[in-house]
């Protein structure tokens, strides 16, 4: 009888799954009922580096609360990865675990999906503890694709860490590996060798040093248990293994202390307090922006890492080889360390105001890069600024559109970066009202701060404070791969000389305010899709008289035929 049920239900199992689809982007990308129907609230990960075999072990215990009924749910752990053991455990209303079950468990790609002989009850909230071992993707080119990266320091003493933005955090350890669901708060502890830190996300809580028993005797390592107190992008959650030492201040805001922090290689330290000047500074003309520092509880961390460097959540990796600029280059006029700023602003944009879907990216990119323009003017002015956007102009390629294609864990256009902060400069222009431009960003940063958002919420929030064309604008840029064209040609008759312009293939409502600028004087126009006309004082120089400082748009000249 018991061999009968149990084929019964493998069939089940088996047939539950025929609707989905294998497509390794879908299945990690969509939400189906099977992810849908539960949220996490808490993680509380477990793992143990071994650099030396470069393999970690771990444990990962998923806290959530069903929201859906369902008898399938999907976490997500890359396929190399070997299953010890789950085990789900069930709370009783008092919070004490009333009983544990073990599920079917059927592996998709990089997916596992658990089946249960009962559907979760909405509301109830459960325990998912997940045991594995394994070997970790090894990074190539971190950050860009991704990975473990097993480096020596100078001296040859391990320098580890983990960049998996592109990857997704199931590259290293099992969870909902979907921007849409972020866990209220998280806590982490690593195992590694005798004689090494480990630095991580938020606030050290604990440290010990555990004696496990060897072939040949006692075996020694350090344990660190750091605690995150915010909700956190699975992808943000990383470590530093080395050998660190630490310059710390304090950042005040009123009545308010922020503690800061910069975990450098400890014969960096010397270079490290140097760029760490940087930070109060910066974070005053964030405040300003967009308000507070949105993790103000876990810390403010900079982190010396094996590679350039990646936004992690109140543990921002710094690998800018203590260089200003990007690794030592930078526009004309500034003078500031790429990596702390950019990273930084990351925490404002990506950290707290933060995407749901990979294709919407450009809410984390457009943002922070524009972060960086506005920094340069505070500490610049403004034609400092202006020759930074001037810089960024120049880096995009308009090849396909910002928003990339929803539901199968794809972003679009790497212009999501310098075409999207430019389109934010352009929107500045097009509103051309400073106070309610900086208004209007704060109040978004506080709006949508610890929250996670979407395009379509995005614009509808910036059409209801600046207006529908500001809308139309910033449609027009993010779904499109090209920018607006100003067609013109030249007219003159006598001494008179004039230009008439158009935009060329917009839609008929398509209304952006651009800049002219003559010698006699700066005005504002308004081109439509039909032919108008402006005089000049000269034909010379055209691309300055439709001033490139302000709008986004390219021109491109009408020959007579």
């Amino acid at each position: 009888m018991k061999l009968f049920l149990s084929t019964i239900l493998l069939i089940v199992f088996k047939f539950s799954f025929a609707y989905l689809s294998t497509n390794p982007d879908s299945i990690r990308g969509a939400l189906r009922l099977e992810r849908t129907c539960y949220d996490v609230t808490f993680y509380d990960l477990k793992v143990d580096i071994d650099p030396d075999r470069k393999r970690i072990e771990g444990s990962n215990d998923i806290y959530f609360t069903a929201k859906e009924k369902s008898n399938i749910i999907q976490v997500d752990l890359f396929r190399q990865y070997k299953i010890e053991d789950i085990q789900l455990f069930v709370f009783s209303d008092s919070g004490t675990i009333f009983k544990s079950v073990k599920p079917n468990l059927e592996r998709i790609e990089d997916a596992m999906f658990l089946s249960f002989s009962d559907s979760l009850i909405i509301g109830a909230e459960y325990k998912l503890r997940i045991q594995y071992y394994g070997l970790p993707n090894v990074a190539k080119k971190a950050p860009w694709d991704g990975g473990f990266v097993w480096s020596k320091d100078s001296i040859g003493r391990h320098f580890c860490g983990v960049a998996c933005e592109g990857w997704g955090a199931s590259s290293w350890w099992p969870c909902k590996d979907h921007l849409a669901d972020e866990p209220d708060s998280m806590q982490m502890t690593f195992t590694v060798p005798l004689g090494y830190d480990c630095i991580s996300n938020g606030n050290l809580i604990k440290t010990d040093v555990i004696t496990e028993p060897g072939e040949i005797g006692l075996f020694l390592f350090n344990s660190y248990t750091w605690k995150v107190s915010y909700p956190i992008n699975t992808y943000n959650v990383s470590f530093y293994l080395g050998n660190f030492d630490v310059v710390k201040d304090d950042y005040i805001s009123g009545s308010d202390t922020l503690k800061t922090s910069f975990y450098a290689l400890d014969y960096n330290i010397k270079k490290a307090k140097v760029q760490f000047e940087q930070v109060g500074p910066m974070l005053k003309i964030y405040e300003d922006l967009f308000g507070k520092y949105p993790f103000w509880n876990d810390g403010y961390k900079l982190v010396e890492a094996p590679y350039l460097g990646m936004e992690h959540q109140s543990g921002i990796a710094y690998g800018n080889k203590y260089k200003n600029g990007y690794l030592g280059h930078q526009p004309k006029g500034v003078d500031f360390d790429y990596i702390i700023i950019h990273e930084s602003g990351h925490e404002y944009w990506g950290n707290s105001v933060s995407m749901q879907d990979l294709a919407d990216m450009w809410i984390h990119e457009s943002f922070c890069t524009y972060t960086e323009t506005l920094y340069a003017e505070r500490m610049y002015g403004k034609e400092v600024a202006i020759n930074y956007l001037k810089a960024q102009r120049i880096r995009m390629s308009h090849d396909e559109p910002i928003v990339g294609e929803f539901g199968i864990n794809q972003e679009g256009s790497g212009d999501m970066y310098n075409k999207g902060a430019w389109m934010l400069h352009t929107i500045r222009n097009v509103v051309a009202n400073d106070s309610l431009w900086f208004k209007a960003l704060k109040e978004f940063a506080l709006d949508f701060k610890l929250s996670s958002t979407n395009s379509k919420e995005v614009l509808a929030w910036f059409e209801s404070k600046l207006g529908e064309n500001v809308k139309l604008i910033m449609e027009r840029y993010l779904f499109s791969a090209s920018i607006p064209v100003l067609e013109y040609k030249e007219k003159k008759m006598l001494w008179n000389k004039s230009i008439e312009y158009r935009w060329k293939n917009e839609t008929e409502g398509f209304k952006l305010p651009i800049h002219f600028i003559d010698k006699r004087g700066d005005k504002r126009l308004v081109p439509t899709s039909e032919w108008q006309g402006v005089k000049v004082s000269s034909f010379e120089k055209v691309r300055s008289i439709f001033s490139w400082k302000y709008e986004l748009f390219d021109i491109e000249k009408v020959e007579k035929r």
